[in-house]
């Protein structure tokens, strides 16, 4: 039950997070089952450790930018779709965010 209630906090905190520039840009979710519990897991943990091409949640991970200022500010902008996506059995997933002339993009496949 705490477990749940902790799970529920952490999403909606995510999904408030969401910019206004971000969006998905790609998300599959016919390419085999996924565990939701162990991607939200890992989605958590990827705000602080940047480990692009690391696997994850049965999962790899990607995280990278062009003339963008933060990884961390990334996935401010992105979490909420993510975890949109996760909840909704993606299992091939991007998103981008665009500000300015900057670009970053993260997501799992």
């Amino acid at each position: 039950m705490k477990f749940t209630a902790a799970f529920v906090a952490i999403a909606a905190f995510a999904v408030s997070q969401v910019s206004a520039n971000a969006s998905i840009v790609r998300q599959y979710n016919a390419l085999g089952a996924t565990d939701q519990v162990a991607l939200h897991n890992c989605l958590t943990n990827y705000r602080w450790d940047n480990w692009d091409g690391q696997d994850c949640g049965g999962r790899g991970w990607f995280k990278g930018s062009h003339k963008y200022k933060s990884p961390t500010d990334c996935y401010d902008a992105c979490a909420g779709l993510l975890v949109q996506a996760i909840n909704q059995g993606a299992s091939d997933v991007e998103c981008d965010d665009n500000e300015g002339s900057a670009r970053c993009w993260m997501g799992f496949h």
